[in-house]
């Protein structure tokens, strides 16, 4: 097993598309917020240990190795946090830290147990993907500035931040939950949405990292 420093550069790298294009170092050292020689001097240590393949002026890439690896703590992470909401009773609000700390912990016989226990979910309390023999694309990838006002939409995925999670639990927005969009203002970039009586108000940027889908 990696260290967690190693395991959070692979992370990043994916997150920021790394299993298909180049992501360059500066990327890499903004997000994780470390200095741009430090990241090269990490990055060389992946290509090295083949989970990275480098390529000069564009940056680092996952490599098939290196894919498989990001899975893998990914699938951790998401059922650590499943394990934490549905056995433990925490807030989806609560769980992502928690899951930070022990997926670089646990043993792949504990999350194959886990997986087992949960009986074998398709998605994480946030409506993530839970990867699967090489499948991790997420299934929702439609966010709710997407949708036109008056549509009612089901929520159906929400991005790790836990000042949004915490807004949307005030207003008992949850998974699978519906809303609909009452108006798009774009002058102060602001979503309003409509849940039975009570009316949530999203900036458009916290608006970009809730993923949803047309009601039925």
């Amino acid at each position: 097993m990696l260290t967690e420093e190693k395991e959070d550069y692979l992370k990043a790298i994916l997150t920021h598309d790394g299993d298909q294009s180049f992501v360059s170092n500066k990327t890499l050292s903004q997000y994780l917020n470390i200095k741009p020689p430090s990241v090269s001097e990490m990055i060389n240590r992946l290509e090295k240990s083949g989970y990275v393949n480098i390529k000069p002026y564009k940056g680092v890439q996952l490599s098939e190795t290196g894919l498989t690896y990001t899975l893998d703590i990914i699938k951790r992470h998401r059922l650590i946090e499943l394990f934490l909401i549905k056995i433990l009773k925490y807030n989806w609000e609560e769980v992502h830290q928690e899951a930070e700390v022990l997926e670089h912990k646990v043993s792949k016989l504990f999350v194959e147990r886990l997986d087992e226990l949960l009986d074998y979910p398709k998605t994480c309390p946030h409506g993530g993907i839970i990867p699967r023999d090489h499948q991790y694309k997420e299934l929702y990838t439609s966010n709710i500035l997407q949708y036109q006002t008056g549509e009612s939409v089901k929520i159906k995925r929400v991005r790790d931040k836990t000042d949004l999670l915490i807004y949307l639990t005030s207003k008992n927005i949850y998974i699978d939950e519906t809303v609909k969009i009452i108006d798009k203002d774009e002058t102060n970039r602001v979503i309003i949405l409509k849940k039975a009586d009570d009316t949530i108000l999203l900036s458009y940027d916290n608006a970009q990292h809730v993923y949803a889908e047309v009601s039925e």
